[in-house]
């Protein structure tokens, strides 16, 4: 099953899931603030991440700037509980599914077919 982690107020995130019900695409919505993510969580969306915490960690967040220098300088471990204590960090929408086993990041509906259709 195809997992959406967003947020409220993501403009990005209610495109891509008008997106998929459009196209009959089943999903399980993941709130990143109603919801604790888990580490497992953190490792899976990491498991399809080519790039690994660049896929998934906006450099454009308040947080990221606030601590570049020190997440540079974490474990694979303390960034993974640094997400998990700060999932605003984390771009959006990511889009993970197992059993096809990928991740997208954002909404770009090109991307979208490409992997989904």
């Amino acid at each position: 099953m195809l997992k959406v982690y967003s947020s409220y107020n993501c403009s990005s995130c209610k495109k891509t899931m008008t997106w998929l019900k459009a196209n009959g695409i089943g999903y399980e919505e993941y709130n990143f603030f109603s919801q604790d993510l888990t580490e497992e969580e953190v490792k899976n969306m990491l498991k399809y991440a080519h790039n690994g915490f660049e896929d998934i960690i906006s450099e454009r967040s308040k947080i990221y700037l606030k601590y570049k220098e020190q997440l540079e300088n974490m474990t694979i471990k303390e960034l993974i509980n640094f997400i998990i204590a700060n999932p605003s960090i984390l771009k959006r929408p990511l889009l993970v599914d197992h059993a096809m086993e990928i991740i997208l990041v954002g909404y770009n509906e090109n991307d979208l077919e490409d992997e989904l259709i």
